[in-house]
């Protein structure tokens, strides 16, 4: 689609900024924030968890890498040459490893801080999803993480002038939108379902249930979590079994079923999630209230800072 947003000419040569790049760091950026402004109404300082941020960045980047490569069909060439995994132009990301990163680290900086964490985890989760539909606009401009190759029906409706390049086709029934790529990283030329799209629509959805959900509906320390983790891994084998990219792994089994690497990890993440709501349904929701900042005033104590 469109890969690069901005090409500048320098005295070292011309520096292409991608797209997908963009999308991803406003990704991060917009989960932030909105994490920010929850975190308070539960009781927790939204300054402590300045630590979290970091760890979803690099963690959440780190585990995307890494997973993408050992698992992928890239591996064997991964375990032969590790050093692969520093070399961007080789493979990708995968989501299931950045959001496993990303959720250990905080879980180990929550226990080192003391925090709550499934009350965090519950203001937080939501924004997980947030951030994959901005992600996944990135792949949609970059031409990766498509879908299989379809036919474009006689009475689909172009959403995008032919001149353009990239196409949009909106179908009056399944699959509903479908799109043809131009000098994108997936395949070119031949119009492929718009899984990236799906995928937008769908987290999207997520993000704006789970997050009602989280401010009407919460009963328990874990529910939100356990409500993400369990919604998003179902649907996500339904994703997979669209897709037509050749870089998501493959060959692995379950019960005689053949799975991607992501429909194989939608199974315990389904199930980490199902333990979450079973074993904390009846807990109820621990003692909380919303965190008020101490006021900066002549008689104010700022964080238990000498008086002057």
């Amino acid at each position: 689609m469109y890969k690069t947003f901005w090409h500048q000419h320098t005295q070292f040569g011309d520096v292409a900024y991608n797209t997908w790049g963009l999308t991803i760091t406003l990704a991060f950026i917009f989960a932030a924030l909105v994490a920010h402004l929850r975190a308070g109404k539960v009781g927790i300082n939204p300054d402590s968890l300045v630590g979290v941020y970091l760890i979803a960045v690099f963690g959440g980047l780190a585990g995307a890498r890494l997973l993408h490569l050992s698992m992928s069909d890239d591996r064997r060439a991964f375990f032969d040459n590790p050093g692969m995994y520093f070399d961007l132009s080789k493979g990708g990301f995968a989501f299931y490893g950045g959001f496993i990163g990303a959720g250990l680290g905080s879980l180990l900086y929550a226990r080192i801080r003391g925090l709550p964490f499934l009350k965090m985890s519950d203001a937080l989760s939501p924004t997980v999803m947030l951030g994959l539909a901005i992600g996944r606009f990135g792949c949609f401009m970059a031409g990766c993480c498509h879908g299989r190759v379809t036919d474009v029906p006689a009475n689909a409706l172009p959403l995008m002038p032919a001149s353009w390049g990239p196409q949009l086709w909106a179908v009056p029934g399944p699959p509903f939108i479908i799109e043809m790529m131009v000098d994108g990283v997936g395949t070119n030329h031949v119009p492929v379902l718009a899984t990236q799209i799906y995928e937008i629509f769908v987290a999207t959805s997520l993000f704006l249930f789970t997050s009602w959900a989280w401010a009407r509906w919460r009963r328990f320390d874990g529910q939100i979590t356990g409500m993400v983790l369990m919604l998003y891994s179902f649907w996500r084998p339904f994703n997979e079994s669209m897709r037509g990219d050749g870089v998501r792994g493959t060959g692995y089994e379950l019960l005689g079923v053949s799975l991607t690497t992501s429909q194989l990890i939608a199974v315990p993440v389904f199930l980490t999630g199902l333990l979450l709501i079973v074993f904390n349904v009846r807990r109820g929701l621990a003692p909380e209230r919303p965190f008020e900042p101490r006021a900066m005033d002549t008689g104010g104590d700022l964080g238990g800072a000498p008086k002057l």
